[in-house]
């Protein structure tokens, strides 16, 4: 199992595809493993792409917490120079869009493309409400109360009515043994809720970005990739049709076909 160690964490990682090609780095949302970005790897072909799984995440360390935006950039930071990575476009979805742009405020050199996927720039009050009752729930109800409080605000409509079983006892149990620990999740959940507004910051980002929201995405509303663009001076806003919060798992054909056109426009 790759692992790159920072200090005294150890970072999971996996970097497939040809060596000279095209290079994707790709942040998880907040509870989500490397894994996760298993459907839209296909789709990929030609690029080489790094996922990892952020601290507290997957099979990464769960250190104390809170864990911030901010020390999840310094994580990617340290991560990207281990590996001796440079040239590359930066896809971050929801809580990892979040870091992407943190990430990308401080003009870090290897940086050529951005993409922010189903994510935002700041915690107005409707949205910390949201997820300060997946906090509630986590301590009320463990993981399964969490996940259940969850599961209206991540699937879209249309997702859902395609696949209902997505509600169901066995889909449930499969994202329990895949979601991190209790320790992990309140130390994830406490770090995002520290997020400040970051439109101010926003204007030093000078390298094309890509902002995708989901039509249907209750979570994160195109609303919030809307202030996004309109903050930054090299990016281009596009909506998403009938998909929700994670359009890697709801229609990755679709979101491939973004990403392949946007890293490789002259």
């Amino acid at each position: 199992m790759p692992k790159v160690a920072l200090g005294d964490l150890e970072l999971f990682y996996r970097l497939d595809g040809p060596q000279e090609a095209p290079l994707l780095v790709l942040a998880n949302g907040i509870f989500q493993r490397s894994e996760a970005w298993d459907a839209l790897l296909p789709y990929l072909e030609g690029f080489r792409v790094l996922r990892y799984d952020m601290r507290g995440q997957g099979q990464s360390q769960t250190p104390p917490g809170p864990y911030t935006p901010e020390t999840h950039a310094d994580d990617l930071a340290t991560l990207l120079q281990a590996l001796g990575l440079e040239g590359y476009t930066l896809l971050g979805l929801s809580n990892g869009g979040v870091v992407a742009q943190v990430y990308a405020t401080r003009q870090p050199s290897g940086l050529q493309r951005l993409i922010l996927l189903c994510t935002t720039p700041r915690l107005d009050p409707l949205l910390r409400a949201k997820v300060e009752s997946w906090r509630w729930a986590l301590e009320e109800g463990g993981t399964p109360g969490r996940l259940q409080v969850a599961l209206p605000w991540i699937w879209g409509r249309a997702h859902l009515e395609a696949h209902p079983e997505l509600t169901g006892e066995e889909a449930l149990a499969q994202m329990l043994a895949s979601a991190p620990g209790l320790e992990a999740q309140r130390n994830l959940l406490e770090g995002f809720l520290t997020l400040e507004d970051l439109r101010p910051r926003l204007a030093r980002i000078h390298v094309p970005t890509l902002v995708l929201s989901g039509e249907e995405d209750l979570l994160f509303p195109p609303r919030y990739g809307q202030e996004i663009a309109q903050a930054m001076p090299k990016a281009h806003f596009r909506v998403l049709p009938q998909v929700g919060h994670v359009a890697p798992l709801e229609n990755p054909a679709l979101l491939a076909a973004e990403i392949r056109s946007f890293m490789e426009a002259v």
